[in-house]
């Protein structure tokens, strides 16, 4: 019998259990991708089995990798250049990481700016000024730490550089069963602005903010994932995200997003409330060799300060799934490959 845990930064995050019976029998068998699935066991992780490889084996672990990267702060408009991101994971679940963004080309001097900006903080629409400025951007410089204190509860605590408009302290607990449809998650965040020149320092901003969320997902089938997140924003404003997503075998993902907050039209500018597309795409895709990091654009008709979100690297939800119901159900095919 075979008992695969898959581990995430640190957490286990289901059990596959396979007997190697199934595996022989089956190998030469018509449809074996569909007859193994129905043979095997998906459960809880559980705790890591005595005897096997102990953390000294495995950490500490380094990985850096140099790609390419495109930055749209309007449709049409922004900048590209190269990210050297890095990561070194000291132990299971502690990881310090961080990446550094090369500006190469750009077209930022044919973005006129509007007259008139939102009545909100700007939290959002100075992102002119850090495109101009940060040529050479820290884009993130994080210590992350994961753990999983009860089965089917897994947390996050990251600290430090978190984006490149804002530093602090993100926190986040996910409830999601390995054969549920459904998650529950809720974030916790206190964060400043950063100087928009992408150095460490936080520049002339006298401007901090607590904000959350508490977040719904929901797997509709057939590649169609719901979000829904409530809670306070970045300007300070109070309201909802409601997402839908597509997501392709090939593990591209396109879907669209609208927020509505308490800020009021007049409040908020032209555009009257934050909404746009988003696209992912896995970079063994691009590359043709195994990789589980992605690439993540947005797209905005207009980035202002209402409904403006933190954006963290390694939300919990999108790192977990890979391994649960579902998503593992469209990969039974390769076993045998």
């Amino acid at each position: 019998v075979f008992e695969i845990v898959p581990v995430v930064r640190g957490m286990g995050t289901s059990k596959v259990t396979i007997r190697r019976s199934d595996l022989e029998q089956l190998e030469h068998v018509a449809a074996n991708d569909a007859r193994l699935r129905e043979a095997v066991t998906i459960g809880e992780a559980g705790p890591a089995p005595a005897g096997g490889m102990g953390p000294g084996d495995i950490y500490p672990k380094f990985t850096w990798r140099v790609a390419p990267a495109i930055r749209i702060s309007d449709p049409l408009r922004g900048d590209l250049g190269l990210r050297l991101s890095a990561s070194y994971e000291l132990r299971p679940g502690l990881i310090f990481s961080g990446a550094v963004y090369q500006r190469l080309a750009d077209n930022f001097d044919k973005i006129k700016r509007p007259k008139e900006g939102s009545l909100l903080p700007p939290v959002r629409s100075d992102v002119h000024d850090y495109n101009v400025n940060g040529g050479t951007s820290i884009d993130r410089l994080t210590l992350a730490w994961y753990t999983k204190p009860a089965a089917n509860v897994y947390t996050r605590l990251t600290f430090g550089y978190l984006e490149r408009m804002h530093a602090g302290v993100s926190g986040e607990v996910l409830w999601k069963p390995v054969d549920s449809r459904i998650a529950l998650g809720l974030e916790l965040n206190y964060t400043k602005q950063r100087d928009t020149d992408g150095g460490l320092g936080l520049g002339d901003y006298d401007y901090g903010i607590a904000t959350g969320h508490v977040s719904a997902y929901y797997d509709f089938g057939n590649g169609f994932l719901g979000q829904l997140d409530v809670g306070r924003y970045l300007a300070g404003d109070v309201g909802a995200t409601l997402t839908l997503d597509r997501e392709f075998a090939n593990g591209v993902k396109v879907g669209a997003f609208a927020t509505f907050t308490s800020a009021s039209a007049e409040e908020f500018g032209e555009g009257s409330f934050d909404k746009g597309i988003r696209l992912t795409i896995p970079m063994n895709w691009v590359l043709g060799q195994p990789s589980r990091n992605e690439m993540v654009q947005t797209i905005r008709p207009l980035q202002r300060d209402g409904g403006a979100r933190l954006e963290v690297d390694g939300r919990l939800y999108d790192i977990i799934r890979d391994y649960h119901l579902g998503r593992l159900d469209s990969q039974w095919g390769r076993v045998w490959r």
